[in-house]
């Protein structure tokens, strides 16, 4: 009896012992890589390592730089918090990085997805189609003005093809900076107006797409034409013209023209004797002019006004709110249409941003990303924006545009709410701020490892008109 016990009691030792010596050991999961895609030579580059071991345990890195240096493990480094290595590139080419992890075990993960960098000495970017005057008279002078990203950040410089001439190189401006000249047309036409960029290395960008400009003796103002003109929402699809009389004589008569997006003709959409005109443009949008018409002749006014939304693919990137960029807020000029973005931890920003980018938690990993109405941010997980009067802009939920030239849904309450979804991309959003301008927001891409969303955004400057196409 008492072999037995003893034995029954060694035996329960040893399960117990073998229990406690068998608990398996989980390695790491893959890292995930965050840093940038594009760099010159010799730059020195950050890029920051997150890995969690499901034991807790402590993790290690080993990193792929892509170009044949020695990988070696780095140090200990708590589970799930960010490592931050750097790594210099003195050669131009296409790098792939990535890494792997390790637990105090020595258990290894597999490698992370790989991410590409770009190293080089990138050219500017194509500018943007110039803005300007697209209705003009002989020996006037008019202002132009372009736009060009680098994909570096580098400072640029801009010169205009005017249709028949190359003018000079422009002063270098930031990246993403508006560049404005003057011009004048000595001969009647149609010139093709386009820009282009330059680096402080002589790198140039292509043309940009061209601006259509019509040069016509008709558009002189010796007081005949009418002047002053200015356009307002009669209704979200209907658009008021309004003018200034000739200065020096009473014509007989106004006829308005309009020219649509994308066409180079005006038409005749209607006549009248006083000094306003409701035009309903059947969803389209496009640029206005007015001739005043009299027994000796007509004069046209030099002023061609539009209702074509202001396009802006730059920036192209927002951040989300919690990925570490301080500039997260995006935010359309009411002058100019263009977008800026700006620090959302600054009160003074408050007045200026219209949307941000967020996943509504800690952190930027998603998986889904919303585009949110600024007076949710200072509540927002994300965190970091100080209480203000925050704008309120609301999106569309459930409605789908059928293309992105269509027009925008009238607002009402059950069709925009203060955030939408990124649930399918691209995705096409419509956009109506608090102060009553529309706009149009398509999403390209997200990255949730840069913490990233990719949009194109069209700005309607007439408040009010839901007129989209562009």
């Amino acid at each position: 009896m008492y072999r037995l016990l003893r034995f029954t009691t060694v035996a329960v030792a040893l399960v117990i012992l073998s229990g406690t010596g068998c608990q398996k050991n989980t390695a790491p999961e893959p890292p995930q890589i965050q840093g940038p895609g594009v760099a010159k030579p010799g730059a020195v580059l950050t890029y920051g390592f997150t890995s969690v071991d499901p034991d807790g345990d402590d993790v290690w890195y080993m990193v792929s730089w892509g170009d044949g240096t020695p990988m070696v493990w780095s140090p200990g480094h708590p589970s799930g918090e960010r490592e931050e290595l750097t790594h210099s590139y003195p050669d131009s080419g296409a790098y792939f990085i990535k890494a792997k992890a390790k637990d105090n075990d020595g258990a290894e993960s597999g490698w992370s997805d790989s991410v590409q960098v770009a190293v080089g000495y990138l050219p500017p970017n194509p500018p943007l189609r110039p803005s300007g005057t697209t209705a003009c008279t002989t020996g006037a002078a008019y202002t132009y003005t372009a736009r060009a990203i680098h994909p570096l950040g580098d400072s640029v410089a801009l010169q205009f093809f005017w249709g028949d001439n190359i003018g000079d190189w422009g002063p270098m401006v930031p990246s993403g900076e508006s560049y404005r000249t003057t011009h004048v047309f000595e001969t009647l036409g149609i010139y093709k107006v386009a820009a282009r960029a330059r680096d402080a290395r002589g790198l140039e960008s292509a043309w940009s797409d061209s601006l259509v400009v019509r040069v016509d003796t008709l558009h002189a103002n010796n007081g005949l034409a009418p002047h002053g003109l200015v356009l307002t929402a009669a209704s979200d699809t209907t658009v008021n013209v309004a003018w200034s009389a000739p200065v020096d004589s009473t014509p007989d008569r106004y006829v308005v023209s309009f020219r649509e997006t994308r066409t180079s003709l005006f038409d005749s959409v209607g006549g009248t004797q006083s000094l306003s005109f409701v035009h309903d443009p059947i969803h389209r949008s496009g640029q206005y002019q007015v001739t005043a018409v009299y027994d000796s002749g007509r004069y046209t006014s030099s002023e061609t006004p539009s209702t074509t939304p202001i396009a802006n693919s730059s920036p192209p990137r927002i951040p989300e709110l919690n990925n570490g960029d301080v500039k997260t807020g995006y935010g359309w000029s009411r002058t100019t249409g263009e977008a800026t973005m700006y620090d959302m931890t600054l009160a003074d920003s408050a007045d200026k941003v219209d949307f941000y980018a967020t996943d509504f938690a800690q952190g930027y990993a998603g998986p889904d990303y919303w585009l949110a109405s600024p007076f949710l941010a200072p509540s927002d997980p994300g965190g970091g924006v100080p209480a203000g009067n925050w704008h309120i802009t609301e999106f569309t939920h459930l409605d789908s545009l059928a293309t992105e030239d269509s027009l925008l849904p009238r607002y009402l309450e059950s069709r925009y709410r203060d955030r939408s979804i990124l649930d399918s991309l691209p995705r096409l959003v419509a956009c109506h701020t608090e102060d009553g301008y529309f706009a149009l927001v398509r999403t390209n891409a997200i990255d949730t490892i840069n913490g990233t969303a990719d949009v194109e955004t069209w700005f309607q400057l007439v408040p009010g008109l839901r007129l989209i196409e562009h």
